[in-house]
């Protein structure tokens, strides 16, 4: 239909310095990480490819776009959370520290805040207003978007709710390596956007039988 653009968030795959809290700290992925989202990605169809900026993200994504022959941008909007003074951290010594204030984020993120990081209302912010600018820009194509798993939540929260209850943000969705969640957005003719969550999925969790 050409009012529905379709969005599919692949999550990068292993970063080296996995275990620890990866925000704006940029490593590479690992070897396995690369196979990962090559797996996850064979059959996917596209368009267009939009990337975070960081190098788990976009390498793969340049890689991917270039053998695809695909148009490539690179879109801030899409990166990770920042982190402020915990990012690069091991998330093991974060929950260890209780000065750290680490689990009163994890347990209500939209509350809590890491010390000099970006908020959960920004995230979600920043996030929502590029979904409905490249819903408008592309619409009827299919959009890749490699991303991050707390972009990948804080997408789901403004798709089930679009309201800051519970904690969508963290620990009540498991998004692995090289994850995919797919959705639809349809322009209805007063230019509303309305959103469909169509699946996600888990390469490591077999199907249920």
């Amino acid at each position: 239909m050409l009012n529905t653009t379709h969005f599919m968030l692949l999550r990068h795959g292993l970063p080296e310095q996995a275990g620890h809290l990866l925000g704006r700290t940029n490593p590479a992925l690992t070897e396995q990480g690369w196979q990962q989202m090559r797996r996850s990605a064979a059959t996917l169809n596209f368009d267009i490819i939009i990337s975070s900026p960081l190098i788990r993200c976009q390498h793969f994504a340049s890689r991917l776009a270039t053998e695809r022959g695909a148009e490539l941008r690179v879109l801030p909007q899409w990166q990770e959370l920042d982190f402020g003074l915990w990012d690069g951290k091991s998330i093991a010594s974060l929950w260890e520290d209780e000065r750290q204030a680490y689990s009163q984020y994890w347990h209500d993120p939209f509350i809590h805040t890491p010390p000099e990081g970006e908020t959960s209302v920004a995230l979600l912010a920043r996030v929502s207003e590029s979904i409905n600018q490249l819903s408008r820009q592309y619409r009827g194509k299919r959009v890749l978007i490699v991303t991050h798993s707390g972009v990948m939540r804080i997408t789901l929260s403004w798709l089930m709710s679009g309201a800051h209850q519970g904690n969508p943000h963290l620990s009540r969705i498991q998004l692995d390596h090289a994850a995919i969640l797919e959705f639809n957005t349809y322009l209805d003719d007063e230019d509303k956007l309305w959103p469909r969550l169509q699946g996600l999925l888990n390469p490591s969790v077999p199907p249920s039988l």
